[in-house]
């Protein structure tokens, strides 16, 4: 019995190892004597020939490449040589009968650089730092992982489908709009008649396409709504009311157009400018201080009305960002719901990370028993913060080994194999491995030399 243990995996992998070890020394060993039997038969026909008087030219390596033999059998299958390995070996395998004494102290030499070069990159050398940084990153990963399985539950990324939304002119919609505006208006009925019931009744002027053709517009219909800033839920907030005051349209690239309610309501080639726009507004707002409260309603109103139907409202700003994309994914029913949702997660995870990162601060500031200058500390624990979140997001080795256990998709097999794999030194050498070699992100380095040079 050896000094080291070994999972049910890895007593399989040394038993492959074993039997190519096994397959590779009789190989050799046939290739060898199949070699000496021609050397044999080549000498004594050369002997023969030189006594009958022919001259042999001098021995000369041929530099012609040789074609490797189509005979040569396909690749098995891991499983298949593990299955192989099991029938030919009946014993276990371990290191020791794989490895020769000098083969293992180069092994170990080869893991004291690992260890060396790794402290060397990321100057943590302390044994309780790299203890914690083991829990960061397998927090980390944790956190990843659980956020990838809760975030499809909740349709992360994923389009909104148009059955399940109303039209959007169903007449609960209208119903419930018309309510809203009655109550508004009965509640400011002591103000007396004005501009601002207007507002609350009468058609909003971005929701109009008729006359955008003449202006070189393309509406499309009813996706209207990513080309008027008015249906933005944020830049709606600005320009959807000040074009609300003034009859006035905005589009996604800025430019405004008069809108005419008289013969008929359309949009006009009129411009108007973004001076005239806004200080308009301020004067219809000065006109009668009830215009302002009622058009912010109606604003509100109207989105709120669009919001849940079959088109929805566009994702905000992107339109005015990125107009191509934003209609891609506007088409492609992704919408400010979407949107929000996706967001409310994100920042739920971005929310637990800074929860993780504020938990090992507190606990590594607790491990200070050196009494180190405080700020010195905190350069080391923001370190191993850095690093964790990098080798986590980072390491193929890791992911691979967590994302193909099964039992890794519930939170209790996750933790198991988490606590395993980071208490295996074999595991973390790797680990640190894959660090050393891949090529560090730039910002990484540069924010690893200002903590050193701190």
């Amino acid at each position: 019995m050896g000094k080291y243990t070994y999972t049910d995996e890895e007593k399989d992998f040394n038993k492959v190892l074993k039997m190519n070890q096994n397959e590779s020394f009789s190989l050799e060993k046939r290739c060898s004597s199949q070699i000496n039997r021609l050397d044999e038969s080549i000498n004594s026909s050369e002997v023969l020939l030189r006594s009958l008087g022919y001259n042999l030219p001098n021995k000369t390596v041929s530099k012609k490449e040789k074609t490797l033999s189509a005979e040569i059998q396909e690749i098995k299958p891991y499983k298949d040589l593990v299955r192989k390995a099991n029938v030919e070996i009946q014993n276990d395998i371990e290191l020791e009968d794989l490895l020769s004494e000098k083969e293992f102290q180069d092994a170990y030499k080869r893991l004291d650089a690992i260890h060396e070069e790794f402290s060397h990159k990321t100057s943590i050398v302390n044994k309780t730092d790299l203890m914690f940084l083991g829990i960061a990153t397998a927090l980390q990963i944790t956190k990843s992982l659980l956020f990838g399985q809760i975030a499809k539950k909740f349709d992360y990324g994923n389009s909104f489908n148009p059955d399940d939304r109303l039209a959007h002119n169903d007449k609960s919609i209208e119903k419930e709009h018309r309510s809203a505006n009655d109550e508004f208006k009965e509640n400011h009925e002591k103000h007396g008649h004005g501009y601002w019931m207007n507002i609350l009744y009468q058609t909003l002027p971005y929701d109009i396409t008729k006359g955008s053709p003449a202006i070189n517009r393309n509406m499309e219909g009813g996706y209207h709504r990513i080309h008027t800033l008015g249906h933005d839920p944020i830049l709606g907030c600005i320009f959807g009311t000040a074009n609300i005051l003034t009859d006035t349209i905005t589009f996604e690239d800025f430019k405004s157009n008069r809108v005419i309610r008289k013969p008929k309501m359309m949009i006009t080639p009129e411009s108007v400018s973004f001076t005239k726009l806004f200080s308009e507004s301020f004067e219809m707002c000065k006109a009668d201080s009830l215009n302002l409260p009622a058009v912010i309603f109606a604003e509100g109103c109207h989105l709120k009305s669009d919001e849940f139907t079959k088109l929805g409202l566009p994702v905000p700003i992107l339109e005015a960002i990125n107009p191509d994309f934003a209609s891609k994914l506007y088409k492609s029913n992704y919408d400010a719901l979407c949107f929000s949702r996706d967001l409310k997660i994100v920042g739920a995870s971005a929310g637990i990370s800074i929860f993780i990162d504020l938990i090992i601060g507190l606990v590594h500031g607790l491990f200070n028993k050196e009494k180190i200058n405080k700020d010195l500390y905190e350069v080391r624990t923001r370190k191993i913060l850095l690093i964790s979140n990098s080798i986590a997001s980072t390491s193929n080795i890791i992911q691979t080994v967590i994302t193909n256990n099964p039992k890794n998709l519930d939170l209790g097999g996750l933790l198991v194999t988490l606590s395993h794999l980071f208490m295996d030194l074999r595991f973390i050498s790797r680990i640190k491995e894959e660090f050393i070699r891949q090529e560090l992100n730039k910002d990484l380095i540069k924010e690893l030399e200002r903590l050193d040079s701190i």
